[in-house]
């Protein structure tokens, strides 16, 4: 009821059926007691403080039942009040819960959907509906080679609406084979030795050598986890496991990483436990979800060493206990749930806004970084349909945009300088907002830049500087392309206003113009389809009637010789 998953939202239906069953100790009736309360969706009066300690006690509650989602935002409390010893116990308790769930080639997903196309890097690549899967399908079906591979890739990972089907993407990856694509070779190799599927009988030694032959280089990987493990009459060898993962971890290959750590762990390799920890670092640091709870496990494991230790230092401690919460957090991230990511993301695009942003808000919660960039943009727009008045939606979005920023995002940076400078739900601070523009600016928004550099020229909140100011505009140029045109009339506009100071001793910088800002001037006058001017024209405009305006009075009072 909460989600709006099989049936429709109903958040007051979904307060009332928590409330009765926390009464019998239902885990997850905790958990949705708490997110509604953190959210202030309960519909009663209570201070902020109020709010978050009970819902804190409900999460407490049902992490104690076991319930790994209260167990991830339980964590994040005790995280942020920097209680690390805490908030271990709570991560590490949910990601023993997720591991055995995990494939063990598992890669958490880093291409998120966002629901403003400007905070999108990753563009659609990789990506695709449902509707763009049946068409691909079809394609595979009448004999396409590369649509068959892409089918596979879908049908094995899964997407909203689509389960996973082995067999199937099996089946496709054949179809792929016979038109010698080494992609497909190597992943049907890799789904064989993990998984049985019946009526698949390929050669795998022979699949992945012919890739090799081919150029494959991954392909390395999959012949050392066939020797490690051995696979059907192909017997156990680690020297031929360990040539093969060298040469993967040689070309990058991150399952390498992890399967030659595995290799260097067992007994009979003479339990390298420091190379092993060393290879599972790296490919941690790409997201493989196995290596990273192997990290974590050992991080956990030095520090109840240490803690007997009195020669160990406090800081040390902290540093490894917040070495670990890294690491189980990745792993605790990887649970069945990250695809509600997915499914808010289908709920915006056909309409649902109040699901999907009570989606991102769960989500965001649980520390998924593009969550926090979507319900910011949702509360935004302030069609959400769940907050009843304009002061909680604003509350709300400066959370969420904190988050934001706090996990080092340029949008949640620039989305708090707005809020800041125009007093959303906060007082204005116009020096606070000049300093979250600069950090969206350090990380490379044109954006942040050019509302600094605006700020700068006016003297909003800092020493007025048109030269440093001019500067700033001219760097936000190199850094996006869209910025040009509204950098190109801001610096013409400053011209024309430095050299009417100059001619006619005005000072129209000490004129209140009402600047809008830079999002406005981006939006509403080159990058939309709207009726509305910009700015920046409508005021050169004005001034070039008065300058000719004023030098026809001067040329008329100017006696001839």
């Amino acid at each position: 009821m909460l989600l709006g998953m099989g049936v429709p939202q109903d958040l007051d239906a979904a307060a009332k059926s928590s409330s009765a069953l926390v009464d019998g100790g239902g885990a997850r009736a905790h958990t949705t007691m708490g997110l509604l309360l953190a959210h202030n969706l309960t519909g009663t009066e209570m201070s902020e403080e109020k709010r978050q300690s009970q819902a804190l006690s409900h999460y407490i509650l049902a992490a104690m039942n076991n319930d790994p989602i209260a167990q991830i935002l339980a964590g994040w409390h005790y995280l942020k009040v920097g209680d690390c010893d805490a908030a271990l116990q709570y991560f590490r308790r949910a990601a023993l819960a997720v591991i055995p769930a995990v494939p063990e080639e598992m890669v958490l997903p880093d291409s998120p959907r966002y629901v403003w196309p400007e905070d999108d890097s990753f563009g659609e690549a990789g990506r695709m509906t449902l509707d763009e899967f049946h068409f691909v399908e079809l394609m595979a079906q009448h004999g396409d080679a590369d649509a068959a591979l892409k089918t596979a890739v879908f049908l094995y990972r899964g997407i909203p609406g689509l389960p996973r089907d082995l067999h199937k993407a099996a089946g496709y990856l054949r179809q792929a084979v016979k038109e010698n694509s080494t992609s497909a070779m190597v992943m049907l190799s890799s789904i064989l030795l993990r998984h049985n599927i019946p009526d698949v009988e390929e050669n795998v030694v022979d699949l992945l050598q012919t890739a090799l032959d081919f150029g494959e280089k991954s392909a390395h990987a999959y012949l050392g986890l066939l020797y490690l493990n051995g696979f059907r009459d192909v017997p156990k060898d680690l020297a031929k496991a360990k040539f093969h993962l060298t040469q993967g971890v040689l070309h990058g290959i991150a399952e390498a990483f992890y399967l030659l750590g595995s290799l260097y762990e067992e007994e009979e390799s003479g339990g390298k436990s420091d190379e092993a920890i060393a290879l599972w670092q790296v490919s941690a640091s790409v997201g493989h979800v196995p290596s990273a709870f192997r990290v974590a496990e050992r991080y956990w494991q030095e520090l109840h060493r240490v803690s007997t230790n009195a020669d160990t230092t406090a800081v040390f401690a902290q540093a490894l206990c917040h070495s670990a919460v890294s690491m189980y957090r990745k792993v605790a991230l990887s649970g069945d749930w990250h695809h509600l990511l997915e499914s808010a993301y289908e709920d915006y695009i056909n309409g649902y806004a109040a699901t999907a942003l009570m989606k991102y808000l769960l989500m965001s919660d649980l520390g998924y970084p593009s969550a926090h960039v979507n319900a910011g943009r949702l509360l935004d727009s302030g069609s959400d349909g769940i907050y009843k008045t304009e002061e909680a939606l604003q509350h709300q979005a400066v959370k969420v945009w904190q988050k934001a920023a706090d996990t080092g995002t340029a949008t949640g940076f620039l989305r708090l300088g707005d809020i800041h400078y125009y007093g959303q739900g906060v007082p204005q601070d116009l020096t606070l907002a000049l300093m979250y523009y600069n950090n969206a600016s350090m990380l490379g928004s044109a954006h942040g830049l050019f509302n600094a550099a605006q700020m700068v020229e006016w003297g909003e909140g800092v020493m007025q500087n048109v030269t440093q100011a001019r500067e700033m505009y001219e760097s936000a140029q190199e850094l996006s392309d869209d910025a040009y045109v509204p950098i190109t009339l801001a610096l013409a506009r400053m011209d024309l206003f430095l050299r009417l100071n100059a001619t006619f001793g005005l000072d129209l910088y000490a004129v209140n113009w009402s600047l809008p800002s830079f999002k406005e001037q981006w939006d509403h006058s080159f990058l939309l389809d709207t009726s509305m001017p910009a700015w920046d024209i409508i005021l050169m405009i004005v001034l070039g009637v008065i300058i000719v305006g004023m030098v026809a009075v001067r040329a008329r009072s100017t006696p001839h010789r």
